[in-house]
């Protein structure tokens, strides 16, 4: 008699049971597991570290992908915004105001659950701060605590410059809950800072301040730390060495007693591609300026893309070298002329507008109504008239009609239809050419955005020594295969577990960001998930 054997979860081997438990999101649900029993545990555990590993062999590799969830496959979903702040939370990402493309700011704060991948609007309640955007926030413990920012002028009176903020704000999680913190001692109204836990303290560092009395706003480089636990502010001194004052800057934490800072703008056209580390210790912290090796490697812009460090490296996510622009087409028109300089060039790719203040003047007879005939007309009949509206072909003949006609009546030389189709065979090839090299963009770009966002990896493992030093790693082979969505500035950037979260943002070009007028086609709310590939377990 056969015998029938029943088997459970709890037969698998640890492999196996590990396999499946490593389809799981990271997050909730990976967690609870752990409450099954202590062998779920030990496998959780394991699931973990080699999540955390794999993860970080791709970002040194140049291998990670990109998963995108665009809005209008969730609902209800974050309004589009950038200059926005965010936090992580346990198994959420908080993101708090930003700017939309209408002059507005926000003052919301929505709740992405990770591992539902869902937005969620909280009803909180308190005392809500006022709509800002460049403003910090962090997560300590269950709160967050959001500072400074800036917002737009009303529209009236006229002339107003923006308006920057110092209130301190305070949101409990668990009792989703605002409150106001009202202080003495406090910063100057601040904007495009940045901030760092470093144990019980918030470190805040440069950004764009300006006094009460003051008119206009300067770039500082000034230091303030906040107790996190009496919620009180200090100014911080440090030495006769510092670096030259900037805002939107990034700063990472290396460890308890030092941090680093990196990037950002001293005005128009400065822009700063430096390093700087602070070390925490004694009554006066010093700075010491960190050597950046391997430059060529670097991104071209520090100062409007965030960094975030995945263990002894910093990410940068900027334009791709890798990125190549086709020349955009341009459509010609049948009622104009290219010389056949113009149209050789155009077949090269080398023509990319025509300059119609300085072109060449056009020496062909039959520019500017010199001579030519009329579309549809025979040659056989030279003042055969096509009459629009009529319900078919008219024709106008001179028997039946005494019309006559200079241009249709002249001879022509028989040279001058050899010289004219010469000239139809060259226009032909010409819109052949530009019809092709359309078709080529229109591929090129359902393939990939002409300008993409790429993978930039900062190693800092010798941030800490003596005379420190950072350097930026070259691409690996699979250095293509990490190539983003379009260019993105002024989004959000954090680390989940084993992932890089991305969201919102101005998709142009950072040279341009300062024309924020009209961006109603370039602001976004997507999401974007930098994960490892499913290596082997």
């Amino acid at each position: 008699m056969e015998q029938i054997y029943k088997l459970n979860i709890d037969d698998l081997p640890d492999e196996v049971l590990e396999l499946i438990i490593s389809f799981l999101p990271p997050y909730k649900d990976l967690h609870e597991c752990m409450l099954v029993c202590k062998r779920w545990r030990d496998c959780v555990l394991n699931v973990t570290r080699t999540k955390g590993r794999n993860f970080n062999r791709a970002i040194a590799e140049f291998n990670i992908l990109w998963k995108t969830i665009t809005p209008e496959a969730m609902a209800p979903t974050i309004t589009k915004r950038y200059s926005h702040a965010a936090a992580i939370h346990n198994n959420s990402m908080y993101v708090f105001g930003g700017c939309a493309c209408s002059m507005t700011t926000f003052n919301d704060l929505w709740r992405l659950d990770l591992s539902k991948r869902q937005w969620v609007r909280p009803l909180t309640m308190g005392t809500y701060p006022s709509p800002k955007a460049c403003s910090t926030m962090v997560c300590y413990k269950d709160t967050l605590v959001l500072f400074g920012g800036w917002t737009y002028p009303s529209a009236f009176p006229l002339h107003q410059t923006w308006y920057l903020f110092n209130e301190l704000h305070t949101y409990d999680i668990i009792e989703n809950q605002w409150s106001s913190i009202s202080n003495e001692v406090t910063p100057p109204p601040t904007a495009g800072h940045s901030v760092t836990i470093q144990k019980e303290w918030m470190v805040m560092y440069g950004g764009l301040q300006r006094a009460s009395n003051a008119v206009h706003s300067i770039k500082t480089s000034d230091i303030w730390k906040l107790n996190l636990e009496t919620l009180t502010w200090h100014k911080q001194e440090t030495g006769i060495i510092k670096p030259p004052g900037r805002y939107g800057h990034s700063q990472t934490w290396l460890d308890d007693n030092n941090l680093l800072i990196m990037g950002g703008s001293g005005g128009p056209s400065v822009n700063y591609s430096d390093a700087w580390r602070l070390t925490l210790t004694d009554n006066l912290w010093t700075w010491v300026q960190v050597e950046m090796r391997s430059i060529t490697e670097a991104p071209d812009n520090l100062w409007c893309n965030p960094a975030c460090r995945v263990d002894n490296k910093i990410i940068v996510l900027s334009r791709s070298k890798e990125s190549t622009e086709i020349p955009p087409f341009m459509y010609i028109s049948k009622g104009v002329w290219v010389s056949r300089e113009e149209a050789e060039r155009s077949q090269r790719g080398q023509q990319h507008r025509i300059d119609l203040a300085h072109r060449q003047v056009d020496r062909d007879e039959n520019v500017n109504g010199r001579r030519g005939v009329l579309k549809g007309t025979k040659k056989s009949n030279p003042v055969e008239v096509v009459v629009a509206g009529s319900s078919g072909v008219q024709n106008n003949r001179p028997e039946d009609r005494s019309i006559r006609m200079a241009a249709f009546a002249t001879e022509k030389k028989p040279e001058e239809d050899v010289d004219k189709q010469v000239r139809q065979e060259k226009i032909k090839k010409a819109e052949e050419a530009w019809k092709k090299a359309l078709k080529a963009k229109e591929n090129a770009q359902r393939v990939r955005p002409r300008k993409i966002l790429g993978l930039y990896v900062l190693d800092i493992t010798h941030a800490l020594d003596e005379k420190p030093y950072v350097t930026w790693l070259p691409p690996t082979d699979g250095g293509l295969n990490c190539e983003g969505p379009e260019e993105t500035v002024l989004y959000t950037l954090l680390q989940g577990n084993s992932e890089l979260i991305m969201f919102g943002g101005i998709q142009k070009d950072a040279s341009s960001v300062a024309c924020t007028t009209n961006l109603s086609n370039q602001v976004s709310n997507s999401l974007h998930f930098l994960t490892a590939p499913s290596y082997q377990f």
